[in-house]
């Protein structure tokens, strides 16, 4: 189809365990590294997932000028300078301080075909692409709503319109994008994340699993330790199941900035003995396998590559009515979707400890669709040599 390989740049923020670098992941299992070549593009180095790249992917990490090469970026030295008392000493919103961070990068000097902002739609590889980067087209692949993440201001939307293409990873996350910004309707099309259904099938058999003994409940949430996850609420949660008497204990892969307050929080709680932070798995898919299960108390999502994970191995999940839920999850048929309230996280749970057989019935109706389900085909990526051409 191509006589010559694609150029293709993908910006992102750093290899972390979380859903955006999975998916990430798997999309660049999806290409034919004969007919494209891809320089991956990172904010931070490092992150668990730095393995699991291709090794065709070039990866690159963003770069400020350092002060001893003032004179071979004056300008850019003058603007980090400046950039840096912006950031220290006046209030800024999380949107305008990845704004004036990406400002001071140095840009790339390479061209390409394609180069794509893949995150949130207020963090430095939105901007680092339209500012930084030269490409003949440019694709915002977001991973969550302007409203959430303050998104939605005009100096964002400026942005925005400078893309050829916008591709929202689920249905509320293109509602949000095209209410807000309404000229880019027909550049903006709905691309479900990929799902490596047979790798995660694989690191199901061979992964860590639980090797404590424990004769009851197990419970499992895959995610970072911050305030988007909620695992707040899950402490909380399952407080009110211990007070309750249920025999469960609840299981954290993950971490993040908030381990030290969590941790604080369960000791507070009692709960040593049946809240347990594992840390950052590479391969949690033994533990999910092995839950009994599977809860995700989010406050906020794009779409939530953990859910989707539990799903495809047939796990029965509890979620938060967060954006994509409703995409993944026909509540009571295939899964449960709750409020974000400890109250009903707590009730679900409980129902679900009381009705086993109607557990087995979600998982029995995971087993159909699981082979079926758009989420786990293959998507056409090849929509990407086309982008801005033909919509």
């Amino acid at each position: 189809m191509h006589e010559k390989s694609l150029k293709i740049a993908i910006v992102t923020r750093q290899m972390i365990t979380g859903g955006v670098e999975k998916a990430l992941i798997a999309m660049l299992k999806q290409f034919d590294y004969s007919k494209v070549s891809v320089d991956l593009y990172l904010q931070k180095d490092g992150g668990d997932l730095i393995s699991e790249i291709p090794a065709p992917v070039s990866i690159e990490t963003l770069k400020t000028p350092h002060f001893k090469d003032f004179y071979k970026y004056p300008k850019l030295s003058v603007i980090k300078i400046l950039s840096i008392i912006k950031l220290h000493f006046s209030n800024r919103t999380y949107l305008e301080q990845n704004i004036i961070s990406s400002k001071m990068m140095i840009p790339s000097k390479k061209e390409y075909d394609i180069a794509i902002a893949y995150h949130a739609p207020n963090t430095v590889p939105v901007f680092f692409v339209i500012d930084k980067l030269n490409a003949k087209k440019k694709v915002l692949w977001l991973h969550g709503d302007l409203e959430t993440n303050g998104g939605n201001t005009k100096r964002a939307f400026r942005y925005y319109n400078k893309f050829n293409q916008v591709f929202a990873v689920s249905k509320n996350v293109y509602q949000s994008f095209v209410k807000n910004c309404p000229e880019m309707k027909n550049k903006t099309k709905l691309f479900y994340n990929f799902v490596d259904l047979k790798g995660i099938q694989t690191l199901a058999k061979i992964g860590p699993t639980y090797h404590d003994g424990f004769k009851g409940i197990r419970i499992l949430t895959i995610g970072r330790l911050n305030e988007q996850k909620g695992i707040d609420i899950a402490i909380q949660v399952c407080s009110k199941l211990i007070s309750a008497g249920y025999n469960v204990r609840w299981y954290v892969c993950g971490d993040g900035d908030d381990h030290s307050q969590l941790e604080k929080l369960i000791c507070d709680t009692h709960l040593k003995k049946h809240f347990i932070l594992l840390g950052t798995q590479s391969n949690p898919f033994n533990y999910l396998k092995n839950c009994d299960l599977y809860v995700q108390p989010s406050r906020y999502e794009g779409y939530c590559t953990t859910t989707n994970e539990a799903r495809m191995l047939g796990k029965p999940v509890i979620t938060t009515d967060v954006s994509g839920a409703r995409e993944q999850f026909v509540n009571d048929k295939t899964g449960w979707i709750t409020n974000i309230d400890v109250q009903e996280l707590f009730e679900k749970i409980v129902w679900c400890i009381k009705h086993p057989s109607e557990v087995n019935r979600v998982q029995d109706n995971l087993k159909l669709i699981i082979r079926s389900d758009i989420n786990t085909k293959e998507h056409p990526l090849e929509e990407l040599f086309y982008v801005g051409e033909t919509y």
